[in-house]
């Protein structure tokens, strides 16, 4: 009864439970017969032999119990089949596990169970169990019998499997019997195919036995493959011929075994040169001088054709019952072969590849490195090893949902194959993130091309389900040996350059140098601390104060966050700011900025100034988030009965160009609230006058790039000029940043600038010295 790596394997488990085909059958005496026994021994009113399914438990057999099935969730028997050892519990009541499950507190009030996994090939695909309404002691030996009596269920369910295999081989062995000449050259091939030997070796084999005891004969296998039939085995045809015949479309009349496979019945074809279905191949059949064909499908499980199995004459001819039987056991031999293979297939694909784009997986993609390396070192060769993540998924996948972000993955795996020489490969690792591996790196030049054409092809828009999306990708590439002489290294040198590619920003790459791990260990580090710096009080908010040009007053200020660590000190924005937008615990702090704010500005409107608006920096991800929204705020301040009019929401132009039906719409619903929305940064990214005209807006905020180097004959004048004198004729008010001299204030306050904010006007400040400041001003 021991069990290893039990449900380690869920689809592996569910495979095996699949394949005893017992869900969702009649009533089975022999599966009743030992629920009864169990019942009777352990004197419990409930017993049952269930089959734990991939979303539900499935009784076989049940004493007492008037249900087919219930949710796997709610299954003790769930329990059972996750450990070694049976399942004991004397009173489900005092097991906190059990307690408030349905069957406990609910038909049938289920107070004591006992269950035992049922495994077969190392999988535990249900439990025996018995259980009643009763609290109960359940002793070693009744344990050592309920193990025994599930031995006996055990038993039973791989009778149900190797019955039909046996049933299978029994009709073989019968039609055989008419033949004994081939009875030793079955049972050879079959043996082969038990073995699991390959199946060109099984196909052959069973062409070459049946040849070689009926010489008059030629024989043919051809498997059917997306509609057209392949080469399996015919040795004795011409080689013109059987190249002929591979690929061939199958349809109705289209030769003997082409119309076998299209109409999955037998087709019996006496004269080749005059029958119609050979109209466009009796020439190459005169060639190979076979003068009739009778062709039998080969069936798989379903009774679907997986291929044909065909037997030509040199003179024309009709099969004799002895050959049509010859013909149909062996048609039934090569389906096991080929079924057998198939699976094989299949779960070494499942194994192996991506089941989404199809690209090997991570399993491959370290077989297929490892194989590179080996390479390299016999050839003196060098590799290359890109890590590639894409920079805005999570982003595409909250609003556009999964099915576009799963097909912009499928569309991303084609191009980037399209990017890749012959003996390159590309795998996908899970979610947005890809391994290229580019072999016989001669020049680096050589891995910029095809890394640079990677992310161009990627840059490029998509059109999925009629929407237009557009991403792109940081890539870190790593050289072996250069820069690590295992796989491991090689793929945590890629990931730590991929990082370094995301700091220059998007849509770039950037190779690996020794001084990343230091970076990627104070990353990690930073990240770490991060996640416990708003339990631990470590951040804080400084406010900045906003004047206006008009009358000097200071109505306005922005919330500004700050990290004080308490090893490392103050740490700068830009440090951890980023870190908090990549891990997602940005949504965590703005919602507790936004808290800190509300907790002051009511205080500060009511005693210093009544007017008072605090700014609040936003990211992308608060508007692209589907779990949680933004606009819960909007619930906050009405709760609060703190006016919208308090609070200005700053966005980025990334935002407003990445804008889609949902974040426009809670941008407009902050609008529609009195929520005023500020562009931040205004002129460093690439916003168009459309964004502003389409997208609420009421307040510019001119970066402070532009204002820092601002004289009366610079060209950052000029630029600050045309997005007052823009700003104005949209309605639009403008903030400056960076405001630092008399010249500077003065060129703006020129200018018809509204407000001002730097170190020239006010220095972010703590919140004491903030109210200071309100009072005295």
């Amino acid at each position: 009864m021991g069990l290893s790596n039990v449900i380690s394997n869920e689809p592996e488990r569910i495979a095996t439970l699949k394949r005893l085909g017992l869900l969702d059958t009649p009533k089975d005496e022999r599966f009743d017969r030992i629920t009864r026994l169990a019942s009777s021994v352990f004197n419990c009113r409930y017993s049952s032999i269930t089959l734990i399914d991939a979303d539900r438990q499935w009784f076989k057999s049940a004493v007492n119990l008037e249900l087919s099935e219930s949710g796997r969730e709610v299954a003790f028997c769930n329990h059972t089949i996750s450990q070694d050892d049976a399942l004991i519990i004397p009173d489900t009541k005092k097991d906190p596990r059990f307690e408030q499950n349905p069957f406990v507190i609910g038909e049938p009030y289920v107070r004591f169970y006992a269950g035992v996994s049922l495994v077969v090939d190392g999988q535990a695909v249900g439990a025996l169990c018995v259980f009643d309404s009763e609290p109960r002691i359940f002793s070693a030996d009744e344990i050592f019998q309920l193990k025994s009596l599930a031995e006996m269920a055990q038993s039973e369910l791989c009778k149900k499997e190797y019955s039909a295999l046996s049933e299978q081989l029994e009709e073989y062995q019968t039609r055989l019997a008419q033949t004994q000449k081939i009875t030793n050259v079955r049972s050879a091939i079959l043996e082969k195919v038990v073995n699991a030997e390959s199946l060109h070796s099984v196909l052959f084999d069973i062409v070459n036995a049946i040849e070689s005891e009926y010489p008059e004969k030629i024989c043919s296998i051809l498997l059917l493959e997306d509609g057209k039939l392949t080469k399996g085995a015919a040795p004795s045809l011409p080689d013109f011929y059987n190249d002929a015949i591979d690929g061939v479309e199958i349809g109705e009349g289209v030769g003997a075994c082409g119309n076998t496979a299209a109409t999955n019945a037998p087709t019996i074809v006496e004269d080749i040169s005059t029958h119609t279905f050979w109209h466009d191949y009796k020439e190459i059949a005169a060639r190979a001088g076979v003068a009739a064909c009778w062709s039998q499908p080969i069936r798989g499980a379903s009774t679907e054709v997986i291929g044909t199995f065909a037997i030509y004459h040199r003179y024309k001819a009709v099969p004799t019952p002895e050959e049509v039987v010859l013909i149909e056991q062996f048609a039934h031999i090569a389906s096991i072969a080929i079924e057998r293979e198939r699976a094989s297939e299949l779960i070494w694909k499942q194994a192996n590849f991506d089941t989404l784009t199809g690209l090997p997986n991570r399993n491959l993609m370290l077989d297929h490195l490892q194989l590179a390396l080996k390479t390299a070192d016999r050839e003196g060769d060098r590799v290359a090893v890109a890590f590639l993540d894409l920079d805005n998924f999570k982003d595409i996948n909250d609003t556009l949902g999964h099915d576009v972000g799963d097909q912009l993955l499928i569309e991303c795996a084609e191009r980037i194959k399209q990017c890749l020489r012959a003996n390159d490969t590309v795998s996908r690792l899970g979610g947005d993130e890809f391994v290229v591996i580019l072999n016989s790196i001669e020049t680096l030049s050589s891995i910029d091309i095809v890394v640079q054409k990677i992310l161009d092809v990627i840059l490029k828009p998509y059109l999925i389900n009629v929407e237009r999306v557009h991403t792109s990708a940081s890539l870190g590439v790593t050289l072996y040996p250069d820069d690590a002489r295992d796989i491991k290294g090689l793929l945590k040198n890629a990931d730590q350059a991929m990082y370094g590619a995301k700091d220059l920003g998007k849509n770039s790459y950037k190779y690996y140098t020794q001084d990343m791990q230091a970076v990627a260990v104070k990353r990690i580090t930073l990240l770490n601390d991060l996640r416990y710096a708003i339990q631990n009080d470590e951040l804080f908010i400084e406010y900045q104060p906003i004047t206006s040009f008009k009358d000097g007053k200071a109505i306005k200020a922005e919330a500004l966050l700050r990290w004080q660590h308490p090893e490392k000190g103050r740490i700068a924005p830009d440090e951890f700011i980023p870190l908090a937008e990549e891990s997602g615990l940005i949504i965590e702090i703005s919602n507790w900025v936004f808290e800190e704010v509300c907790k002051n500005v009511k205080r500060w409107q009511t005693h210093y100034c009544r007017e008072l608006q605090i700014s609040i920096n936003t990211s992308p991800s608060q508007y692209f988030q589907q779990e949680t929204s933004i606009t819960d705020w909007l619930t906050r301040l009405l709760d609060e009965n703190i006016a919208a009019q308090s609070i200005l929401l700053e966005v980025t132009e990334n935002l407003l160009m990445e804008a889609d039906t949902n974040v426009s719409k809670k941008l407009f619903q902050f609008r529609q609230a009195g929520v005023d929305i500020a562009l931040d940064d205004f002129g460093t990214g690439y916003s168009s006058i459309s964004y502003l005209k389409k997208l609420p807006t009421d307040y510019l905020k001119i970066d402070k790039s532009f204002v820092k180097t601002m004289t009366d004959v610079s060209n950052d004048k000029v630029l600050c000029e045309a997005i007052i004198v823009m700003a104005k004729k949209l309605g639009i008010k403008v903030v400056a940043e960076g405001v630092e001299t008399q010249e500077q204030y003065d060129i703006l306050n020129n200018m018809g600038c509204d407000f001002g904010q730097g170190y020239f006007i006010a220095r972010p400040m703590s919140k004491t010295n903030f109210e200071a400041f309100l009072k005295a001003h």
